[in-house]
């Protein structure tokens, strides 16, 4: 983070110095008080059950220069630096939103249901052949996470690939006025958080808003393969705007400036992939673009990420980095923990793909598991999908759906929503062996006794399923 002054900090965020000395300099931020940094400044938040502001003086103890306030602090001390706002999450936000407007750098934001990411460290490793790219570190998308992102830009960055998640109505509006992306990449339409926005057009409605401060230069790449996100394409391609999409005005003028290129294997994509085959344990295919046409290799599986490469080999194209070298750094991608990493232990091969699920990127791990080579039994061990709402069952049993009749040996299942996905194949497909707990525990000492030498597993399931209690297992306890 570079220096900012508490006066110019205080004037940022329209607060009051109630005590301090403006001149103080702060060199980072944090709401963590255990992790706050010598001369950082501390942002308590209000949480549902906790209010930070208990933390100050743990805060301060722990080198903080500064603290926001929102609350009546009674014993100040003289040494630190208090400043009273109205919210302090907003204040957060208004003073990541002043210090982004310092860097008069490329912003690439991406969103997306399915592959955010993925599709960010896609980017961001064909960008890095060429520049100082920061990104998203870990899962800091959120109206937390990304303010606290945006302060680890410096003057030493080219180029900023941001993820930028949501999860209900007016969220992206407000990250969008944070991050203010330059260009813009929409992987697809999913059904994650369907239960708040209840419908996937206000999921579309919503995500679209990351576009609400691009300015006249600035392009947005969406999934031609979604028939949602290609609807957005369509409306900026055909004479007259006869494709209609609800979205709001302030989205609409901002669409009617903005250059929208689509990404995919349908025909009619800006940039495209062809002849998609599976190698080894990676994927080749032809991309294809206005002014490029190559084969590249990926060293990682699945038609999801061919996806994910195309939008990345595009985005380097836009930067003028030679498609020799976007290449080479795609074939040398590899996917960060638990998001389809693919490890081999005693002879087991592990999909881990815990750290989040959607009915989506359930679909996309078993068309991974179905394209793992030299593999004599596929197990799918699936975990609830949280956040569906009153779609939960039918979502489910869809994915059960898309199992059945597919060459896979056995899924197990984890959770009371996840049972949908049995019925499904047990309607479906009497020669996929199922299994349903309502523990990882029981599910452990299951494959236990079923997993052996040559075969290939995929864990998946939401966050807090915790299912990677089983990849845990699995290397530990039932390989061993």
């Amino acid at each position: 983070m570079e220096a900012l002054s508490i006066k110019e900090i205080v004037k940022a965020v329209n607060g009051i110095l109630i005590n301090g000395n403006e001149d103080t300099i702060i060199t980072s931020v944090s709401t963590n008080s255990k992790e706050i940094h010598k001369d950082g400044l501390f942002v308590p938040i209000i949480g549902e059950r906790v209010d930070a502001h208990n933390y100050i003086n743990n805060a301060f103890e722990n080198g903080a220069a500064a603290v926001f306030t929102c609350r009546e602090i009674k014993d100040i001390r003289e040494d630190k630096n208090y400043i009273r706002v109205e919210d302090t999450l907003k204040s957060l936000q208004i003073l990541a939103s002043y210090y982004r407007d310092k860097f008069q750098i490329p912003v690439i934001g991406v969103t997306g249901s399915v592959g955010k990411t993925t599709t960010k460290e896609m980017i961001a490793t064909v960008l890095e052949s060429r520049y100082k790219v920061i990104k998203t570190a870990g899962n800091m998308n959120s109206q937390i996470g990304l303010p606290l992102m945006m302060f680890q830009i410096n003057k030493t960055d080219e180029i900023a690939v941001i993820e930028m998640g949501m999860s209900e109505f007016g969220e992206m509006e407000i990250l969008s006025a944070i991050a203010k992306p330059t260009i813009a990449v929409m992987t697809n339409i999913g059904v994650s958080h369907i239960a708040q926005l209840k419908t996937q057009e206000n999921i579309r409605k919503e995500k679209l808003n990351i576009i609400n401060e691009f300015n006249n230069s600035s392009i947005l790449y969406v999934n031609g393969n979604d028939k949602l996100l290609n609807e957005i394409h369509q409306y900026t391609e055909i004479p007259q705007n006869t494709v209609t999409i609800d979205i709001s005005e302030v989205t609409r003028n901002k669409l009617n400036q903005s250059l929208v290129y689509s990404y995919g294997t349908n025909k009619g994509c800006n940039y495209s992939a062809s002849n998609i085959n599976t190698v080894g344990n990676g994927t080749r295919f032809h991309y294809k673009s206005k002014n490029e046409m190559e084969e590249v290799e990926l060293g990682v599986l699945g038609e999801h990420n061919v996806f994910n490469a195309v939008v990345a080999l595009a985005i380097g194209e836009h930067f003028k980095v030679p498609l020799k070298d976007a290449k080479e750094s795609l074939k040398a991608y590899r996917p960060i923990a638990m998001r389809g990493q693919i490890e081999e232990v005693r002879g087991i091969k592990i999909i881990d793909d815990t750290y989040n699920a959607s009915p989506d990127s359930i679909k996309s791990g078993i068309s991974m598991l179905l394209e793992m080579p030299l593999v004599k039994r596929r197990a799918a061990v699936l975990a609830d999908v949280r956040e569906l709402g009153e779609h939960s069952y039918q979502l489910h049993y869809e994915v059960g759906e898309f199992i059945a009749g597919k060459n896979i040996d056995l899924v197990v299942t984890i959770g009371v929503e996840a049972k949908a996905i049995v019925k499904a194949i047990e309607n479906k497909d009497k020669k996929i062996q199922t299994a349903s707990f309502d523990e990882n525990f029981d599910a452990i000492k299951y494959l236990k006794e079923y997993l052996q030498m040559g075969d290939a597993v995929l864990i998946k399931g939401s966050r807090g399923m915790h299912t990677e209690e089983i990849v845990k297992a699995i290397k530990e306890e039932i390989v061993s």
